[in-house]
């Protein structure tokens, strides 16, 4: 029994100088809020992707072009402990994703994207800000291959563009390998009427919620829990 506690110990110290922590979890590769502030304005910048969005996907194969149509949906979440955007496919029947979970990390200046795949698997995508949106990447360690996501809105906010490219063995030209493209929905090109502006994130608002007698509108799903979880100060920090 004494030999077993020892054992336990040394593997136990053994994992502190590997990992810089007591025991390494699979939670070690999601970032944390160590400044929530900061992780909501990083965010922020990505708040034309929140809403409904109809898209058509594409892809090449055997010289025919494959289509099919999802609706893709894009929201704010917030815990005590993190916040975040989250993204469902077809409401978790997507061709080739089910769901998402977008995050920025603080430490490295980076957004972390992890994206579930139909077999259920998950795949991270890091990279940054890029014009409209976000351009991706991750590194299959097998392969060497190097996966490419791009998105981004268009149209001032209207469409909204998906493209997944690959890079075989990390050299040479990005191959695409499908795309979304579509509009929000109940938008249209000919524009539409300013919409308020969510009390709880900053963007456009379509959904009415009330506190104290009063109508606010918020973004999206997440941003109405948000609000109806901590009325008073959202309203306190618009005044």
């Amino acid at each position: 029994m004494i030999l077993r506690i020892v054992a336990l110990t040394a593997l136990a110290v053994g994992l502190l100088e590997l990992t810089g922590s007591p025991i390494a979890s699979q939670e070690s590769n999601t970032p944390r809020a160590t400044d929530p502030a900061q992780v909501k304005e990083a965010l922020a910048e990505l708040q034309g992707f929140i809403g409904l969005w109809n898209l058509e996907g594409t892809q090449k194969t055997g010289g025919k072009t494959e289509a099919w149509k999802e609706k893709v949906s894009w929201g704010w979440k917030f815990t005590d402990r993190d916040i975040c955007l989250t993204v469902d496919f077809a409401q978790g029947k997507g061709k080739y994703f089910t769901a998402g979970v977008l995050r920025y990390d603080t430490a490295r200046n980076k957004y972390v994207l992890t994206l579930t795949r139909s077999d259920k698997t998950e795949q991270v995508f890091e990279g940054g800000l890029i014009k409209g949106g976000l351009k991706l990447e991750r590194t299959d360690p097998a392969t060497g291959d190097v996966h490419r996501l791009t998105l981004i809105t268009l149209a001032e906010g209207i469409r909204f563009q998906l493209k997944y490219e690959k890079q075989d063995g990390g050299k040479g030209i990005f191959a695409s390998q499908f795309a979304l493209n579509g509009s929000k929905d109940g938008e249209s090109f000919a524009g539409s009427a300013k919409k308020p502006e969510c009390i709880v994130s900053g963007g456009a608002a379509t959904i009415a919620v009330s506190y104290q007698g009063k109508t606010y509108y918020v973004c999206c799903s997440g941003c109405r829990d948000e609000f109806n979880a901590n009325p008073a100060k959202y309203v306190t920090a618009k005044k």
